[in-house]
């Protein structure tokens, strides 16, 4: 449990920060709306929020397939295939585009 608040506590800490970054929802995953409200959070808050939440509120945003296909990359097109995940690009996109790396 200690792992879970520590990364909960890491996680929330880097969010309230990136909510104050135009690019805070693709570093996240988390809505504006949610990073707005971490922004108004004290350390005190963020730290009772980790302790007290009881399961991890980091999530994967890769399914099995994107996970494949990133392992398969090499160097910078990994970064570059995990930003166009996070933007939103189709998976058919993402794929055609990679498909010759």
């Amino acid at each position: 449990m200690n792992d879970i608040i520590s990364i909960n506590r890491q996680f929330l800490t880097m969010a309230r920060e990136a909510s104050k970054t135009r690019s805070g929802e693709v570093l996240t995953g988390l809505s504006r709306g949610v990073l707005d409200r971490l922004a108004q959070m004290n350390l005190d808050e963020i730290e009772a929020m980790a302790r007290d939440i009881g399961i991890s509120v980091i999530s994967l945003r890769l399914n099995e397939a994107e996970i494949d296909r990133l392992l398969a990359l090499q160097g910078l097109q990994k970064a570059a295939y995990t930003m166009a995940i996070a933007a939103g690009v189709k998976s058919s996109s993402h794929a055609r585009a990679f498909s010759e790396a």
